[in-house]
């Protein structure tokens, strides 16, 4: 009798345990198809508004482009933030917040500077002034970079729970510095004018080549974000869009390399 009892027990744990196991694979893919949904919507928007702005509303239509999508991104971004705490309460509230707003100023003040580089790049000028324009950025990235890993550090002292502080200041940075990419989405306006003035150009394989790399590397980091929600909080409802946004916010580094690499190749 208590044999049987003990093997009835057995069986409904087990089954139980198939039950959850199934109902979590359910859930995971899903979600890693919402991901990749959310994804394939925002580069469907920002690259098909890049274009047709750049090509069809030159100057200046290009430039408010990328700023007015360049802004709702990061306000997206800000809103989504995936790497929130739902446990977070009083002073450590206050102290995340203020990380999250540290991170979409610090990407504005990227999109703003991408955004007037992009204004003169655009426009008939030197090699050299074109050069200087199309670095300038980089350095920026730098400093702005710089300024989030030391507020980053200051923002975990002050917590007053401290546990996971590494993994906390990692997230913080990461989600930081994804902002400041963010702001090199205007150079894929100037990505879309070079190609369109040098297609015909003797480099044009060197070209192929480059476009194809950068295609590889927005699809592997695509790709990765569909894994990178298991790492977030399981009770943090709607991380997963922000997750989602995470390639999106790094292809702005990717198009600026990118239009680097054009710019030294046709010049």
């Amino acid at each position: 009798m208590v044999e049987g009892k003990v093997r009835v027990n057995r069986r409904d744990k087990t089954s139980s345990t198939s039950l959850w196991y199934r109902v979590m694979k359910t859930m995971q893919k899903a979600l890693t198809g919402k991901v990749a949904g959310v994804q394939f919507a925002f580069y469907l928007v920002m690259l098909l508004g890049s274009f047709a702005c750049t090509l069809l509303l030159p100057g200046l239509g290009a430039v408010v482009w990328s700023l007015a999508a360049g802004v709702v991104l990061l306000a997206l971004f800000i809103a989504w933030w995936p790497f929130k705490t739902s446990n977070a309460a009083g002073g450590d509230l206050v102290v995340e917040w203020i990380g999250r707003i540290v991170a979409g100023i610090a990407g504005l003040i990227s999109l703003v500077f991408a955004a007037m580089q992009l204004h003169s790049l655009l426009t008939p000028s030197a090699f050299g002034e074109r050069e200087r324009r199309l670095l300038s950025w980089a350095a920026v990235v730098v400093v702005l970079v710089t300024v989030l890993v030391i507020i980053g550090f200051v923002l975990q002292m002050t917590r007053r729970e401290r546990t996971h502080l590494i993994r906390s200041l990692s997230e913080s940075i990461f989600g930081s510095v994804a902002c400041v990419a963010a702001g090199g989405w205007p150079f894929f306006a100037f990505l879309m004018r070079m190609l369109a003035d040098g297609y015909q150009s003797r480099r044009a394989t060197a070209l192929v080549m480059v476009i194809v790399l950068a295609l590889v590397i927005l699809v592997a980091i695509g790709v990765a974000a569909t894994l990178w929600w298991r790492d977030i909080r399981a009770d943090e409802p709607g991380s997963w869009f922000g997750v989602a946004m995470l390639p999106v916010m790094f292809a702005g580094i990717a198009f600026y390399l990118l239009s680097v690499s054009v710019f030294y190749l046709l010049f």
